[in-house]
């Protein structure tokens, strides 16, 4: 039975406690916001990605990525284009997990259909792949991406901490 305001609550309750460092207690809530939730609200996809980031802070990385992909399924779903905002962070979400789990040929996969010259945040997604290159063992690729990650950064602020980031990796 769908009832939105509900889950819109419950999903909120849900933050809430996570934020709090109650991530345990915030697991059900997710679970019975999800039920309730209206397959069609924009808001769905993010509480996916929410969901994720709690069972991945349990360390239940299995369930973390399916909330992942469901996330990146549902923004696709709901009309928007990949190169968004919302898909390219669904993206990069998904990446990072899956290089945390091991995974980078993956994670490389994962960001590939959102890598389209000029969009808002290609420097997200260029990082993101300069990392899977560099764990893939792939250095010159790697190094390729991380430069063209500080290329595309629309801010010397941006660009400032992605060198730093990069720095830590050896990829500049």
């Amino acid at each position: 039975m769908i009832d939105q305001p509900r889950a819109s609550h419950l999903a909120s309750q849900a933050f809430d406690f996570w934020q709090a460092g109650k991530a345990l207690e915030a697991v059900p809530l997710y679970e019975q916001a999800l039920l309730l939730a209206d397959p069609e609200h924009y808001g769905l996809s993010g509480c996916h990605g929410e969901y994720a980031s709690v069972l991945s802070d349990l360390g239940n990385f299995a369930e973390a990525r399916k909330q992942l992909e469901k996330d990146l399924i549902l923004s696709l779903a709901q009309g928007e284009a990949e190169g968004s905002s919302s898909v390219v962070i669904a993206r990069y979400f998904l990446a990072e997990h899956l290089l945390t789990e091991k995974e980078p040929q993956l994670a490389l996969n994962a960001i590939t259909p959102s890598m389209i010259g000029g969009i808002e945040l290609e420097w997200l997604l260029r990082y993101s792949s300069a990392i899977a290159l560099k764990a893939l063992g792939r250095e010159t690729e790697a190094r390729a991406e991380a430069l063209l990650a500080l290329h595309t950064a629309k801010s010397d602020k941006k660009r400032s901490e992605l060198a730093e980031l990069l720095a830590k990796s050896n990829l500049v």
